[in-house]
């Protein structure tokens, strides 16, 4: 369940290293191919908020490979795309359907046996973030040998036999709540404003995770333009995800310690450092330390607040979650958008501009929050 969670969130992201091959390919500019990586963060945003939901309401295991298996048609058809137009459209969609983990997480914890639950999330979370790391790392390597179409068609032959093997080793999982679908989409509402607490860290997450996407939309072409390098090289840097993985953990057990305002601020804080040191240091090692303390501070921050967030109503996790990871790849797809103007516009010096900009919007909500939140305590 943790390597078929990790296969379906990478099919998100191996545009991300192939931004410059697209521009290529389709002699198309840098602000043109950008709206690939955009697509795909605002699809999976809307899958996050249309599919996850039917977990509680549908049978998981028929759901779970109803997607993965439409996510491969769509890979493949991704492969074919004619034109730049098609590529986004493919990437919208493949994204939208490619949220089979956060419907294999609860899955997976329900499946566990009492007491190892919080091992089965670790296992979890570590195939999450393989995924995340390897699908831009190979997204960068096959393209540069085979070309970005291999990429797509090999994305979906993995995802043809993630779904066979959940098909024949997943036991069947009734649904636990019988809710029409209109009923659950309206308590997300209900959820929402039955719960200002939540505003401040899902705002928050959301900016930190812009950043993120902001970074990995133009990494490739700074990767081109200045250090004359391909997509291999743009997607290993996918590897700094390590650093992240070790991270979050002791970001999490920081936040049970000491509150999860000191984790929050930390993180910021590497946040605003490493845009800083991109920006001022331009040369591959000062894009290697800060791409390593961005990453470390994206990580820590969602490990502090997400536990939080779920926390706040023990019955309504689900939708709690849901509600944190839309907003949060909303901010992503934003984040993509703002980081491809930034390049068109003022090159790698704005971007990192921007970068450092978000980081202190999501460090001035926070503190606002905070005082806001006071007297509710």
């Amino acid at each position: 369940m943790a390597v078929a969670a990790g296969a379906c969130v990478a099919s998100m992201c191996y545009n991300q290293p192939l931004l410059g091959d697209f521009a290529v390919y389709f002699n198309a500019s840098a602000d043109e191919v950008g709206w690939v990586a955009i697509a795909a963060q605002s699809g999976y945003a809307l899958g996050l908020l249309c599919f996850v939901p039917l977990g509680d309401i549908r049978e998981r295991r028929r759901l779970l490979c109803t997607l993965i298996l439409t996510c491969a048609a769509l890979m493949a058809a991704t492969a074919l795309a004619p034109s730049l137009p098609w590529l986004i459209v493919g990437s919208f969609l493949g994204s939208a359907t490619a949220i089979g983990a956060q419907i294999l997480m609860p899955f997976a914890v329900q499946l566990s046996r009492p007491g190892a639950q919080g091992h089965t999330v670790g296992v979890m979370i570590t195939g999450l973030v393989c995924g995340l790391m390897l699908g831009r790392a190979l997204g960068g390597i096959v393209g540069d040998l085979f070309g970005w179409r291999a990429v797509y068609g090999g994305a979906a032959l993995v995802l043809v036999t993630i779904a066979a093997l959940l098909h024949h080793g997943l036991p069947r999982h009734p649904a636990t709540l019988a809710l029409s679908y209109g009923q659950v989409m309206r308590s997300l509402e209900q959820v929402l404003r039955g719960q200002p607490r939540m505003w401040r860290p899902t705002l928050v997450g959301a900016c930190s995770f812009a950043t993120f996407t902001l970074f990995w939309a133009t990494l490739s072409f700074q990767m081109a333009d200045r250090f004359q390098r391909g997509a291999s090289e743009a997607g290993l840097f996918a590897l700094i995800g390590i650093s992240g993985a070790i991270a979050a953990p002791r970001a999490g057990r920081f936040a049970d310690r000491r509150g999860a305002h000191w984790a929050v601020m930390l993180a910021l804080g590497l946040g605003l450092v490493a845009f800083a040191t991109m920006g001022g240091w331009l040369a591959m090692a000062g894009l290697l330390l800060g791409a390593v303390l961005m990453d470390i501070g994206v990580q820590s921050l969602q490990a502090a607040e997400q536990g939080g967030v779920l926390s706040l109503v023990p019955e309504a996790r689900s939708r709690l979650n849901t509600i944190f990871m839309v907003a949060r790849f909303a901010g992503g797809a934003l984040g993509s958008l703002i980081g491809v103007t930034a390049w068109t516009h003022g090159g790698w010096t704005w971007v990192c501009v921007a970068g450092f900009g978000l980081t202190l919007l999501a460090l001035t909500i926070h503190l606002v929050g905070r005082r806001l939140e006071a007297p509710r305590r």
